[in-house]
């Protein structure tokens, strides 16, 4: 093994063990906005959906640092959210915050 395939290799291995954790994050929350029931599900291959009554829509998320919550739309856009204690918060634009709990 070369010098440089060594060095390539760790860097890969501290990049992935300093990575935050998503498994914290995954499961299936419930909040309530202007009496409409909102079910998020974060999947643990980091796909997810929002879904009310009447829609549904399918995301990607991530988590960039340890709290931070991050769901990317299909067009291209990042709704930024928090997460503690089995509670997500997310800040919708126009909206304000929006507070899941873990079910």
């Amino acid at each position: 093994m070369t010098t440089r395939t060594a060095l390539a290799c760790l860097l890969a291995l501290a990049l992935w063990a300093c990575a935050p954790d998503r498994d914290d994050a995954v499961g299936r929350y419930q909040a309530a906005a202007n009496g409409i029931d909102i079910v998020l599900t974060l999947a643990e291959n980091g796909r997810g959906t929002w879904s009310t009554d009447t829609d549904e829509i399918a995301f990607k998320w991530s988590t960039p640092k340890p709290g931070q919550l991050w769901l990317h739309t299909r067009e291209g856009g990042v709704i930024q959210g928090r997460t503690e204690a089995g509670r997500l918060t997310i800040a919708l634009p126009g909206v304000g915050d929006l507070v899941f709990q873990r079910r």
